[in-house]
């Protein structure tokens, strides 16, 4: 973030730059501007971005993930973890947004030197951190779970319109997709059968154990599959 930028939308936000400015409206915005360097200062880094674009249109939905609304979360970023931080994670737009210091405006974090972020119990990662963007693509990825077999929840959001009378209704369709990582490649996983098709020397050895757990591939394949994945881990320790 530049300074002279920031200067100027603190400005704006105060009406300050709207005729003449009387003695203690000088004081009150020296001290806004003091106010918002000696937060930012400590995460400059962090707030260098660009500024987030709202959606213009309304829609039925929203594209972020979990909540719309700015949570309090963590980021490590070029090494340095920053934690407490107002952010939310638009996947249509693949951008992961910041509240910035004073709520002032939202800004869209650099991508490139995010190495992990802690959001509403999710642990979401850039994959050419790990080396993985050729095999899953570069959008934000969950980890659900980083042992010997990660476990990967990745979304598919499009947006779309349709005539509902005389108006237009927009809306985003979110799609989830789970792969498992084994032997350095990408396996999707739909279902109970292709998850215990990937390890056959345990197959009836965890599908038992799905029985026993009463797993629900269908209504929560996010934790099944985890699950599942760990068990096996386990058997071969």
């Amino acid at each position: 973030m530049k300074t002279g930028t920031s200067i100027i939308l603190l400005c704006l936000s105060i009406g300050m730059l709207h005729g003449q400015q009387t003695d203690t409206n000088k004081r009150l915005l020296g001290k806004l501007v003091q106010d918002y360097f000696s937060v930012v200062q400590e995460y400059a880094l962090v707030y260098n971005g660009k500024e987030y674009s709202r959606y213009e249109k309304q829609t039925t939905n929203h594209p972020y993930l979990v909540n719309a609304g700015f949570e309090e979360g963590t980021i490590s970023f070029g090494g340095i973890v920053y934690p407490r931080l107002l952010m939310k994670l638009d996947l249509f737009r693949d951008e992961l947004v910041l509240q910035s210091p004073n709520k002032l405006y939202p800004i869209v974090a650099e991508k490139k030197r995010i190495d992990y972020i802690l959001l509403n119990g999710y642990r979401v990662i850039n994959p050419s951190t790990r080396g993985w963007q050729d095999f899953i693509g570069n959008e934000y990825i969950v980890l659900l779970s980083d042992n010997i077999y990660p476990v990967i929840k990745k979304y598919i959001v499009t947006y779309e319109e349709k005539v509902n009378g005389l108006s237009i209704e927009a809306s985003f369709r979110i799609k989830e997709r789970f792969y498992v990582v084994k032997e350095n490649r990408f396996y999707p996983v739909k279902n109970k059968r292709a998850l215990l098709n990937l390890f056959p020397d345990k197959k009836k050895e965890l599908s038992r154990y799905a029985r026993e757990q009463k797993l629900n591939f269908k209504k929560q394949p996010e934790q099944a599959f985890v699950t599942i994945v760990k068990q096996y881990e386990a058997l071969n320790r």
